[in-house]
């Protein structure tokens, strides 16, 4: 199944350790990358999307921010791939409606895993809206 990912990362080592894990375990799945949260909430808007992986540390906005403007317009999994640790972090994060809170380091094939499980979700949950 041909799906596309959007990761929304200034770190080009993170974007290449993610893109090089679908290429492996899910080599079907397009990765698209954004190293800025505004571009990346204009790509969500104009790409049709499977799925977003968010770092929550980006140069221009707060990937907080990000969540929240891709919210106002989507329901698209979201995965937050951060180094943010703390308690507090990920409670906002799933507060803002993310779907999943991944800590860097990551291990590919769960990224993958859970990636995958969420497209499947969100897709499946599509086609029962429109039956």
């Amino acid at each position: 199944m041909d799906v596309k990912i959007l990761v929304i990362e200034d770190d080009q080592d993170i974007v290449d350790a993610v893109a090089l894990a679908f290429k492996i375990y899910w080599p079907e799945a397009k990765i698209l990358s954004s190293n800025a949260g505004k571009k990346g909430i204009e790509m969500a808007k104009e790409q049709s999307l499977d799925m977003v992986i968010l770092d929550l540390g980006l140069p221009d906005i707060s990937g907080y921010e990000v969540l929240k403007q891709i919210r106002l317009f989507s329901s698209i999994p979201i995965l937050i791939l951060t180094v943010r640790s703390e308690e507090e972090d990920v409670v906002k994060a799933f507060d803002e409606e993310a779907n999943d809170y991944i800590i860097k380091p990551f291990r590919q094939k769960e990224l993958v895993a859970r990636v995958r499980g969420m497209v499947f979700s969100y897709m499946t949950n599509k086609i029962k809206e429109h039956l």
